[in-house]
Order: structure tokens, then sequence, then C-alpha cells
């Protein structure tokens, strides 16, 4: 492998986030077929120096086949760029994330918006599924509907948010920015973070307003859970009551923006 070769494989990756290498061409992407070969035929050697190059850029490799996880066929590789929870993330940071919830002048009102739908989704993928985030083998029946993620999105906003003292409760961005929801916006937040989210290789829409997570993001949670919502989720168990993904939500209400940009994001 040339350094030529790791820089497309490189790019490759960081572009869309998954390689795979098999026989059946149906489906992949241009130059798909021959990177996945490049890959295939590398050394230890050269898949460490290209591990360095990812890891650098704020990935981690993640090699996997049909004996390490379901959903792979038989033979194939699939080569992965997982996110490093050390390091910000592609799809969190940047104006792509206001400008893709439609908050275009509004970044901090985007990146709350976003984050609580984001822990909501997480509770229809696992607590939901009574799923740990270590089971990233159970990625293939991991689904749900829009219509679910709006009604959670709801629920969260009218049956806790709403009914929170704003006294109480202090200057929280994160409560100004959820009441000031007049009851359109949810239908409008939901879609956006979902089309972000397919976007980011994380969801895959798989029609009539179904979507299921990806082999990507199962990896990535179980990789980062224990350094970017374990801490969040300890923090809530202090009461002594099991905390749930959704739940991690409410936490944020009292939680400034500076501890959040501390404790990083998924």
């Amino acid at each position: 492998m040339t350094p030529y070769d790791m820089g497309r494989i490189s790019a490759f990756l960081i572009l869309h986030r998954k390689l795979e290498d098999r026989s059946d061409k149906r489906g992949m992407r241009p130059d798909e077929k021959e990177l996945g070969a490049l890959l295939r035929e590398a050394t230890v050697d050269e898949l460490h120096d290209l591990e360095d190059l990812m890891s650098g850029q704020g990935f981690v490799l993640v090699q996997l086949t049909s004996f390490d996880i379901e959903g792979i066929g038989p033979g194939t590789r699939v080569y992965l760029a997982a996110r490093r929870a050390d390091m910000p993330s592609c799809l969190v940071d940047g104006s792509h994330v206001p400008e893709g919830m439609g908050l275009h002048t509004q970044p901090t009102a985007a990146k709350i918006w976003f984050t609580q739908i984001w822990l909501l989704h997480l509770d229809l993928l696992y607590t939901q599924l009574d799923r740990s985030p270590s089971e990233r083998g159970r990625w293939i029946n991991a689904s749900f509907t829009r219509e679910m993620l709006q009604d959670a999105v709801h629920a969260h906003i009218n049956d806790h948010v709403r009914k929170l003292n704003a006294v109480q409760l202090g200057d929280s961005e994160v409560y100004d920015v959820l009441c000031a929801e007049k009851g359109t916006e949810i239908s409008k937040r939901v879609k956006r973070f979902l089309d972000l989210m397919c976007k980011g290789g994380l969801l895959e829409e798989r029609g009539e307003g179904v979507y299921r997570q990806t082999l990507l993001s199962a990896v990535e949670m179980k990789e980062n859970f224990d350094r970017s919502l374990a801490p969040l989720m300890l923090a809530s168990e202090q009461t002594g009551q099991r905390t749930t993904m959704g739940q991690v939500a409410r936490a944020l209400l009292t939680t400034t923006q500076e501890a959040l940009s501390e404790g990083g994001e998924q």
C-alpha cells in the first residue's frame, strides 16, 4: 500500500465512515471495490500506519467480519471510521448542525435540540429494547418510526420540561429553548435531526418513516459510552433509581454549557 493509496482510503472512510470489502459489487460506491482489495492485501505494518493516520484525524479504524457481528455477509470485511470520544465530533461540531437543524442563526438552540433528540432516540434504540450499550450485535433489529420519536420528544417537553419550576431552575438555556416550542416545531426538528443522522451514517431510512440504527452507530456507542454518556447517567443515579438515556436529557436542563463542553458529546 503506497502513501497515495493510504490517503485515498483515509479520505473515503472520513467521507463515508464505512468501507466494505466483498465480492458482490451491488450498491458499492465508486472506488470502494478497489480500496477494499487494497485493505485486504495490506500488511500488518501498513494497517498500523493507517490506524495512526485515522487516529490523528479523530477516528478509530474498526475491522469486522461476519464472525464478529450479525448483519455482515459471509466473506465480507467491513472497515469503520468510528469517532474517538476524546476528540470533537464531526457530526455535532461546525456550522452544518445549525444549518441542518434549520437554526443557522441560533447555533446554541440548534445544539440543544440536536442533543435532546439524540438522547431520546437512544432511548428507543436501547432502553425500550432492554439493550445494553455494549450490545452492538443487536443493531440489525434496532429501529423506530419518525412518529415514535416525535411522540417521545413531545412527551419529554410537555410532561416534564413544562412542569418544572422555572424560578427554582434558574438560568437554563435548555429550558428556555424547549419551552419556546409552540406546537409545530417538534416535527420540523425531528425531521431535520433524522436527516442529519442519516447523512452522518448513524441511521438509515428503511422506508415508510422507519429508521434503523447503523452498524457504525452501534460500534461508536459501544466504544464511546464509558467516556460520554456513562458519567452523566451515574450522576443521575445518585437518587438510587435506574436512569435511562432519555432521562439524561432531563439532567441536561440543569447542566451548564461549560460542563457539556468538558464532558464531550457522542
